[in-house]
């Protein structure tokens, strides 16, 4: 009688050959993976983001990033998180007026750098806590100023809607190709129909060209001024 065919036992190394697996990468954490999140928003826009695309970026399974985040909304707002924690808190001044307009005006260029993220702050569904910090500091020197909390509110608001508004106009996720419909629009606007308009526009916007900073400094001296409009507001 022949004797059995002889079975060796299976050999670990063979053990799913021919199925590619993707192991988690060693090191990962949800502070790279919202640093590579936000590197390819910065690079690619907004609507990349996804689970998959930031596995690709950082050479892993998607699922190994459900281990850190718990999905794409997550981990949007650990990207928000970690950007508004690098907004200016603590700036040099002698002044509430010197404090707020050093800290509005660097919070302004700084966000020129992340335009992106004003685009989600606007939908009114995500906000980062780590900003909590500039707005108290804000609030701090308004109040210490003198004015009330409804009016040092107000003022804050004024203020950050003048700097949310600039950027979101002079800074374009992506230039417009010109000439832009817009461009053209402007361009021929008649001077008979629009005349101020029309008048503005041909002196064009001269030698200045920080009217944010303009318009901030006349908001501060607005508001902080003992005749401002704000002490009709009362407490």
């Amino acid at each position: 009688m022949d004797s059995p065919a002889h079975t060796s036992p299976p050999d670990p190394a063979r053990r799913g050959r021919g199925v590619p697996r993707r192991r988690p990468r060693p090191g990962l954490t949800p502070e790279v993976i919202a640093r590579a999140g936000r590197e390819l928003i910065e690079r690619q826009g907004l609507d990349a983001l996804t689970m998959r695309a930031v596995a690709a970026e950082l050479d892993t399974a998607a699922t190994s990033l459900y281990r850190h985040v718990a999905d794409r909304d997550a981990l949007l707002l650990a990207i928000l998180e970690d950007i508004a924690s690098r907004l200016p808190v603590e700036v040099p001044g002698s002044s509430p007026k010197e404090r707020l307009r050093n800290r509005l005006s660097a919070a302004h260029d700084y966000m020129a750098e992340h335009i992106w993220v004003l685009h989600i702050l606007i939908r009114g569904e995500l906000v980062a806590r780590n900003a909590f910090r500039f707005s108290d500091a804000c609030l701090a020197d308004f109040l210490s100023a003198g004015l009330t909390e409804r009016q040092a509110s107000t003022a804050y608001r004024a203020c950050w809607h003048l700097t949310t508004g600039e950027l979101l106009n002079e800074h374009p996720l992506t230039p417009p190709r010109e000439p832009s419909q817009r461009s053209i629009a402007v361009g021929s606007v008649d001077p008979a129909e629009l005349p101020a308009m029309a008048r503005v526009m041909s002196a064009g916007r001269g030698p200045d060209h920080n009217a944010y900073l303009v318009a901030l400094d006349a908001l501060l001296t607005v508001f902080l001024s003992t005749g401002s409009p704000l002490r009709d507001l009362g407490e």
